[in-house]
């Protein structure tokens, strides 16, 4: 049977009495907005740019948004602006669309860039971000902020173009079988245990790693697997890169059929904002889901 020191008792004199166990709070955005503030103290805030999008055309993979962990500030009773970065659009020319960044505004302003947009084909270098996107089928790949350099193109056999690059690793360079494969994310329970579709039923329902790289496009060669959550590269039997289904991360580049029909690449996807801190600390409203009674990791 536990002991009064197990349940949380206290000797106040004579009386004791119960203290709660100090649990975090959650308010995740997934929208721009704002954290109010009604009673200030320390809160942990978490930033995630949104994704590039895929090249056009034999194109690099879309990059990874950044991610900047849970980083302290101490905040007032004040009102603070929070910027959703929205998601690199697909390319239809040749560039897929660059992510857009995140940002708090707080005390300290964190700021997480958005992944670079995937190179069209030809000799073109993927564009630089958070993580760099792919290189396009001649290309090189695109360089890094914080985050890792997307894959170099091949011109030999099938013209495969780079992977995105992600937020744990590079993507692949292209093979003469096909475009290179994206660049993992990070898994969200490595950010907060905590962070599990579970727990939070309304943003993270089919999200469990975050800000991968997308896989490259290719002419007439095997469709290249994205990172977690990214979308794949376009090759023969492939019509449109696909579309990334997690915050960060990268659309896959699009390919060359046989017939040597060009396709479009796939769209990234948004970024996100995670604050936390000690429910009894501080009093707070905002975001599109908030959660209490998490237990503090």
């Amino acid at each position: 049977m536990p002991n009064r020191r197990e349940l949380g008792y206290v000797s106040a004199g004579s009386v004791p009495t119960i203290v709660a166990p100090s649990v975090y709070k959650y308010h995740v955005f997934t929208s721009s907005g704002s954290l109010v503030v009604s009673s200030g103290g320390n809160v942990q805030v978490c930033v995630i740019g949104a994704g590039g999008g895929g090249g056009y055309d034999r194109a690099g993979g879309g990059g990874a948004g950044a991610i900047i962990p849970f980083l302290n500030q101490t905040l007032t009773a004040s009102t603070f602006t929070v910027t959703i970065g929205a998601a690199g659009a697909g390319g239809t020319a040749t560039v897929g669309g660059d992510g857009g960044q995140s940002q708090f505004v707080g005390v300290t302003t964190f700021t997480s860039l958005g992944g670079g947009g995937g190179s069209g084909s030809g000799a073109r270098t993927g564009r630089a971000g958070g993580s760099g996107s792919g290189g396009s089928d001649t290309g090189l790949g695109g360089t890094a902020t914080n985050g890792s350099s997307g894959g170099n193109g091949t011109a030999s056999g099938a013209a495969g173009a780079g992977g995105g690059g992600g937020s744990t690793a590079l993507g692949a360079n292209g093979t003469s079988g096909g475009g290179g494969v994206g660049g993992q994310g990070l898994a969200l329970t490595a950010l907060d245990p905590n962070l599990t579709a579970a727990n939070f039923p309304i943003t993270l329902t089919g999200i469990t790693v975050v800000s991968s790289g997308g896989g490259g496009g290719s002419l007439s060669g095997t469709n290249a697997a994205g990172g977690t959550g990214a979308g794949q590269g376009s090759g023969s039997s492939a019509v449109v890169g696909g579309t990334a289904t997690s915050y960060g991360s990268g659309g896959g580049g699009g390919g060359t059929t046989p017939s040597f029909t060009f396709s479009n690449g796939g769209a990234g996807f948004q970024g996100a904002i995670i604050v936390r801190y000690v429910a009894s600390l501080v009093t707070a409203t905002g975001g599109q889901e908030t959660i209490t009674g998490l237990p503090i990791s």
